[in-house]
Order: C-alpha cells, then sequence, then structure tokens
C-alpha cells in the first residue's frame, strides 16, 4: 500500500535545465575559472558543492561561488525561466489521498521562489532541500521514520538516474519520469533498473492506483 510520494524537482516538476546551465557558466565566467564547459554542464543535477569541488575550486571559494550561482538561478526562475515538465493537475488529485513531499538537490529557498513562481503553493506537504541532507537516499530513510512508514510504502519520483539509484538505496519504489525535461537520457535511466518508468502524472497516478488496488 502506498502512502506517500516523494518527488525530486528539476527537471522532475519544472524544466529548470536551461537556467541551470546558464546560470553555472555565468557564475564560474564572473569569477573567471578555467573550466570544460561540457563537463561543467554534465555535472548539474548533483549538490553545488559537489560540483564546483570537481571543478577543482578551492574549499574556501566555494561557499561564495554557490551563493552566487543560486543568486542567478533563482532570479532566472522568478523571472519566467521556467514552466512545470508536464501537467500538474493529477498531482493536486493525488494530493487528496496522499501527501506529496520534495527531496530535491537543490536548495529549498530556490525550491520555494520556484513554487511560487509555478503557482502551486499548498501542493507539497514538506520541501527538502540540499542544505538538509548529505545524499538523498538518508533523508528518504529519515523521513520514512518520521512519518511511521515503511520504505516500501513510498514512491520516489525523479527524471535522473541518481534519483532511481537513491530510491532503490532507501528500499523504496523507484519511479523514473522521462520526457522531454528529464535531465538524463533513457538508457540511463533504465541502467538503474526502476521499479516503473512513466512519461507523466497521468501515468504517475494510474500506477498509484494500480499499486493500492492489487496490494
Amino acid at each position: 500500500m502506498i502512502k506517500v510520494i516523494f518527488f525530486d524537482f528539476d527537471g522532475t516538476i519544472s524544466d529548470a535545465r536551461k537556467i541551470a546551465e546558464d546560470s553555472l557558466i555565468k557564475t564560474l565566467e564572473d569569477f573567471e575559472y578555467d573550466f570544460d564547459k561540457k563537463e561543467a554542464l554534465k555535472l548539474l543535477g548533483t549538490k553545488m558543492p559537489i560540483i564546483l569541488k570537481k571543478l577543482g575550486l578551492k574549499a574556501k571559494d566555494i561557499e561564495v561561488v554557490r551563493t552566487r550561482f543560486y543568486k542567478y538561478f533563482t532570479r532566472a526562475a522568478l523571472g519566467g525561466g521556467i514552466n512545470p515538465c508536464v501537467s500538474l493537475e493529477p498531482l493536486w488529485e493525488l494530493k487528496k489521498d496522499y501527501p506529496l513531499i520534495v527531496v530535491s538537490n537543490s536548495e529549498t529557498s530556490f525550491l520555494r521562489a520556484s513554487i511560487r513562481k509555478l503557482k502551486i503553493d499548498g501542493l507539497f506537504k514538506g520541501i527538502y532541500g540540499a542544505e538538509k541532507f548529505n545524499h538523498k537516499d538518508q533523508m528518504l530513510k529519515k523521513l520514512f521514520g518520521e512519518m511511521g512508514i515503511k520504505a516500501s510504502e513510498a514512491i520516489y519520483v525523479g527524471d535522473r538516474f541518481s534519483d532511481v539509484k537513491f530510491a532503490r538505496k532507501a528500499g523504496c519504489v523507484a519511479v523514473a519520469v522521462h520526457n522531454k525535461c528529464s535531465w538524463s537520457s533513457l538508457a540511463e535511466i533504465k541502467g538503474e533498473k526502476p521499479n516503473y518508468i512513466i512519461k507523466d502524472f497521468r501515468g504517475l497516478r494510474k500506477l498509484v492506483r494500480e499499486l493500492n488496488l492489487f496490494d
């Protein structure tokens, strides 16, 4: 029986990839870092401090660069740089029966700004950004305990291969959403063996109903 649904955000709820790429490149250029653009963009989707460390930035510089990135990223989102990936109407229907919670590698301030811009305040019961955990699977397990549910009673929905990996580590149902917004290719997603692959939230609504019908 599914009792709670957890979500990634960028690439799953909103189409934030373009503004994330632009914000990262602009930030690195501001500080005149020598970097490989292709490698930098490939790292997007993980936590910003991890990205910056992998790009060779010194530990003492990471915080100021991270702050600059989120300044650009949030400004772009609020300026109209994001839209829903697909129709969110099925999520409002699911919300009537299930808590919907965001666990994302973007920071909470950016997530809240995006939610305001998308006009979906009230859709999610909880929002947990990157500064609140080290790894998504650890955060998911913590929330399972706080909510008094089994891992098998939760779904995690994400668009990246790493989302599938974290969901499986947490022991919950791994649902990959793949469409024009997704940050990972279908082959990359399939490589992590998600329990289910959907293309939109109508598919999620149908899946949840089927899982609970046959539980």
